[in-house]
């Protein structure tokens, strides 16, 4: 019988050790994204967030009040990438509607951030009662 000394045992190790390298990489690569978080005014506190996912902060309005969400602290670019709105119309043929602004980010890297939120007509001043709401964002 044929034993195996050290010495053949070494590159036979070294294959093993590649096999499972490699089966342990390709479960990393194929591995689906996180779902985007949605979150609305009611969700406003704490967000976690895992790298690489997609963050949408939706809020609600009224378009013929006047009254428009106005963002007051922009997120840490190093967390948080993208920043970008947009306005989607719940029936689009009907002027003065229900509004949603909705902001979308992507999780970039470690960290906290805050995203904050004052809902007002524009035109005027700032007031102490003017309705505001705060995500507090952690990327794990």
């Amino acid at each position: 019988m044929k034993t195996m000394n050290s010495s053949n045992l070494a590159p036979a190790l070294a294959v093993i050790g590649l096999l499972t390298l490699s089966a342990g990489l390709a479960a990393c690569a194929t591995a689906a994204p996180p779902a985007p978080r949605v979150v609305t005014e009611a969700d406003a506190g704490p967000v976690e967030l895992a790298r690489g996912q997609a963050l949408e902060v939706r809020l609600s309005s009224n378009a013929g009040t006047g009254y428009a969400w106005r963002l007051d602290r922009e997120a840490s670019p190093l967390v948080l990438s993208g920043g970008s709105s947009q306005d989607v119309a719940a029936s689009p043929g009907l002027p003065g509607g229900r509004l949603t602004t909705v902001y979308s980010y992507q999780a970039a890297g470690r960290g906290r951030t805050d995203l904050a939120f004052t809902f007002k007509r524009p035109w005027e001043p700032d007031k102490p009662g003017d309705r505001k709401v705060v995500f507090k964002v952690r990327v794990r």
